[in-house]
């Protein structure tokens, strides 16, 4: 069993990355909306077992992409204009698309063993000019992580994100998920610890989660504790007309998050609806457009999917609209 600590490798890199001259929050969410279109890369154990919150205990042996290639991606994502992506780093099973310390429950234990899908996706996308991001689930089914939340288990979290964030160079961003699934005793002074924890690795990332949205409160409240909004897009959630402050909505180009067998013969989002009807309209409302396109089981998109994303590619001249935007609320309000 692996032991709960950080290796040594991991604080060396915790006390080289940087934390002077920060950029400004006001800045860095000027920053992300100039974005516009990003990747959101559904890609873990969920892919494998037809299921989008898979069972724990899956085995290991199951995680066996054999073509697996993260510059295929990028190349689809670069072809369609998108800037940045965002892939599932850990999801609600646990299973950990990295070789963590906190965990036999990860890619060291699939037939992948010996290679990192965080390093080779961080470094697939930037070799083509397109910024790397983050989520992970607070949900843990794996390990438990739910409902009886101790401080032992919120060690095991800022552990994870210790490795996310001192192994990878610069993240643009993480958005959490699975607040919602752990019963009660969360409480916004966990939320917050683990927001600072997030911070002081790296000073410059945004964080925002699937989770605040849904509490009902005041926008203005809530952007108090995230740095943008994440509009789900399946859930029912839009950025309103007339939005001012820093967002992303995620729709799925396909039917699902996780890819599913029934994939490859099925339609996908036209791209009228990807480039008139969510392109040209999110981003005049602040908002960056972060589309779903889940990788099969080889560990590669499909054809379908890379056809429709040139043909994205083609149709959209992002300098041709939002210029009439309202102005991004920059500051916390």
């Amino acid at each position: 069993m692996k032991v709960l600590k950080l290796s040594l490798l991991t604080v060396l890199a915790l006390a080289a990355v940087p934390t002077l001259s920060a950029q400004s929050l006001e800045q860095r969410r000027a920053d992300f909306t100039k974005l516009k279109f990003g990747m959101f890369i559904h890609f873990n154990m969920g892919t494998f077992h037809e299921q989008e919150w898979v069972l724990p205990g899956r085995d290991p042996a199951t995680f066996n992409p054999v073509k697996l290639d993260c510059g295929q991606w990028a190349d689809a994502a670069r072809h369609a204009g998108m800037k940045y992506a965002v892939l599932t780093t850990k999801h609600h099973d646990g299973f950990c698309l990295w070789d963590s310390q906190t965990t036999t429950y990860d890619v060291a234990a699939s037939p992948l063993k010996g290679r990192d899908i965080v390093r080779e996706y961080c470094d697939a996308f930037r070799q083509r000019g397109i910024e790397p991001h983050f989520y992970f689930s607070i949900w843990d089914r794996q390990l438990g992580i739910e409902k009886q939340i101790t401080p032992e288990e919120i060690g095991i979290i800022k552990a994870q994100l210790t490795e996310l964030l001192t192994r990878y160079g610069k993240i643009g961003s993480l958005t959490f998920d699975g607040w919602g699934n752990c019963g009660t005793d969360w409480t916004q002074a966990d939320r917050d610890a683990i927001y600072a924890h997030v911070k002081s690795l790296q000073p410059q990332i945004l964080v925002t989660d699937h989770y605040q949205l849904r509490r009902k409160l005041p926008l203005k409240e809530v952007y108090q504790v995230v740095d943008f909004f994440h509009y789900e897009e399946p859930m029912g959630e839009w950025a309103p007309a007339g939005n001012v402050f820093v967002s992303q909505q995620g729709p799925t180009l396909q039917s699902a998050w996780f890819w599913k067998l029934k994939f490859p013969g099925e339609g996908l989002m036209s791209v009228d609806d990807i480039v008139e009807k969510r392109l040209k309209v999110l981003n005049t409302r602040n908002c960056n457009l972060l589309l779903n396109c889940a990788p099969n089981r080889d560990g590669l998109l499909d054809e379908n999917v890379v056809r429709r994303l040139a043909e994205v590619g083609k149709a959209w001249q992002p300098d041709d609209f939002g210029t009439h935007a309202p102005a991004p609320s920059l500051k916390q309000p």
